[in-house]
């Protein structure tokens, strides 16, 4: 079978988004990318540095891991914006994986396992996108997008605690780093301590009063310059040392197959959090920017990335929620950002590391918790409060899920908090008894309208939910309720259909059941407005012969002139009593 070019063009434009950029690439862009490039890769370097030192990797680990995630996910990443590479909560969620598997090796087997790690998520995320899972990305709503990211900032926060009173750190659980330093806060070295401080009021200022100044990359300049003029580190305050940028070789860890199995459960985690935290990300700025963001793409972006990194002695990387914020604030359009910054780590990777051997550690944990801090979102909880405090628990209980249990679980429990939450809903969805508003066409719920009138011995009921095993009982219930309840006799029960889109077979059986019910008490059920998935059961399922075909109507209006029809004109009433029963 021939394939057309123009189809293989377009089949090479969806695999590879970055081609397509850059063959739309318009040159009034260029500034503003260079730009971006640069400031994105002066912050990539201390960031670097410190999230290697949080997974326990030689720190230039760090730099090439940006570089070689960046160049990667600007060729297959569908995000326009989107920036990969270190990031702290995937740096904690690493060492955490890695700190039971090394078990007393040294620096070489850490560096291959974290490398296989990475080749794993890259492996998984692969998988995830051949089998089109992007639609994973629908079950992450906003309130989970919320405590996830309020959780990850905490624990970057507790990771760094121990670093800045200059204390060791030994605990990768956020509990377990509060215990210890609450626990040791005596032994604190205070020159360490008010260095942090100052270096993180510096910070603060420099992104108040200075936002385009790259702040990061400032005081790891100022700090390492302070050091090395007045021997910082001979009174107590520790630096990062001899850095080695020997470039790392091609190829797969040594490893073995025990290894593979006891960081499966990790990888599944990271590929996981990974892509949830990436194309949450990606959506707000695809949104905020106007274009359509492939989903199920980003699994290819973030496995093109890991694989890279685990190929180069890397480590897992993930979408930088602060490196792409200064991305998009700096009027960046197009991943040669991403390109261009990774050519400007790779050139001070290469030349100027030596200048980094007095660099103080506790200048890169101050940097990460300013990171850390700015990631947090307090209003956005207080928002859903307002508008809906279900929501506002749920991000709430996924903050702390993730605090207290970990990434993925916080995330898990989060998803089935909402599952159920909507299962709820639908259970015992919203649901009105209608009337006529004289001068305004259509049939209004009674409850909203004070003019609505009902017609005497006639029901009108609007169910808005699809109906399925859940709720088939409780509109079995709603509609005896109603007519139990009627002043008037009820002679006619119209079911307003037009929301029920769909129907499984449990409810159609209830259904048969209420107009059995309804039809000995000498009711006439019918349905109105019903839609097609609703019909198509019905005649499926035979119940559609079993109510006649004359209790079926294309609209509530229809339904009622029939029933004047039958029963002769009335003058319509109010029924002030005919409400429907409150939904819990």
């Amino acid at each position: 079978m021939k394939v057309s070019s123009a189809t293989l063009g377009h089949a090479l434009r969806r695999a590879l988004p970055g081609a397509e950029q850059a063959r739309t690439y318009q040159r009034r862009w260029l500034r503003a990318d260079v730009l971006a490039a640069l400031t994105v890769g002066a912050m990539l370097i201390p960031q670097g540095l410190a999230y290697a030192q949080i997974v326990g990797v030689r720190p230039v680990a760090g730099l090439y891991a940006g570089i070689f995630a960046m160049l990667a996910y600007a060729l297959f990443g569908p995000s326009r914006h989107l920036l990969l590479g270190p990031e702290a909560g995937a740096a904690i969620l690493t060492a955490t994986a890695l700190a039971p598997v090394v078990a007393g090796g040294g620096p070489e087997r850490l560096a291959s396992l974290a490398a296989l790690l990475a080749l794993m998520v890259g492996g998984i995320s692969l998988l995830g996108g051949l089998c089109r899972a992007g639609a994973l990305a629908d079950f992450l709503s906003r309130p989970i997008l919320i405590g996830y990211v309020n959780g990850a900032a905490l624990i970057i926060i507790g990771s760094q605690l121990a670093r800045m009173l200059g204390l060791e750190r030994k605990s990768n659980a956020f509990t377990g780093q509060l215990r210890e330093v609450a626990s040791n806060v005596g032994r604190t070295h205070v020159p360490t301590l008010l260095l942090g401080l100052g270096i993180i009021a510096a910070l603060v200022a420099m992104r108040r009063f200075l936002p385009r100044w790259p702040a990061p990359l400032v005081m790891v300049v100022l700090t390492t310059l302070a050091a090395s003029v007045l021997e910082l580190e001979q009174g107590g305050i520790k630096v990062v040392g001899s850095i080695s940028a020997e470039a790392p070789a091609l190829g797969l860890p040594s490893v073995g197959f025990a290894d593979f199995r006891a960081l499966l459960p990790a990888a599944l985690s990271l590929a996981l959090v990974n892509y949830a935290s990436s194309v949450l990300t990606g959506r707000i700025y695809a949104d905020r920017f106007g274009y359509r963001l492939n989903a199920n793409q980003e699994f290819f972006g973030q496995a093109a990335a890991n694989l890279v990194t685990g190929l180069t002695q890397g480590f897992p990387v993930t979408g930088s929620d602060s490196r792409t914020a200064v991305n998009a604030s700096m009027k960046g359009h197009t991943q040669l950002v991403g390109v261009g910054a990774a050519v400007v780590v790779l050139v001070f990777t290469l030349f100027f590391t030596p200048l980094l051997a007095k660099l103080p550690l506790v200048t890169l944990g101050a940097i990460v918790i300013v990171a850390a801090v700015y990631l947090l979102e307090v209003q956005p909880i207080t928002r859903l409060w307002r508008v809906r405090p279900v929501e506002a628990v749920l991000a709430v209980v996924t903050m702390l899920g993730v605090l207290l249990l970990g990434i993925l679980q916080g995330i898990l429990i989060a998803v089935a908090l909402a599952l159920v939450d909507l299962i709820r809903r639908a259970a015992h969805p919203h649901d009105a008894v209608l009337g006529e508003r004289e001068g305004v066409p259509g049939w209004h719920d009674v409850e909203g309208h004070a003019d609505a009138e009902t017609v005497p011995g006639l029901v009108v009921y609007r169910f808005d939910a699809p109906l399925f095993f859940a709720n088939a009982r409780f509109l079995r219930e709603q509609v005896r309720k109603l007519v139990a309840e009627s002043r008037a006799p009820v002679k006619w029960f119209v079911l307003d259909a037009s929301s029920v889109f769909d129907l499984d077979v449990t409810a159609a059986e209830g259904l048969e059941k209420l107009r059995h019910e309804l039809e000995e008490e000498g009711i006439v059920f019918v349905v109105a407005q019903a839609r097609a998935p609703m019909r198509s059961m019905l005649r499926r399922s035979g119940l559609r012969s079993l109510f006649g075909k004359e209790r079926f109507f294309p609209t509530v209006g229809a339904a009622v002139r029939a029933f004047l029809a039958e029963e002769g004109p009335r003058e319509p009433v109010a029924e002030a009593d005919l409400r429907p029963p409150p939904v819990h």
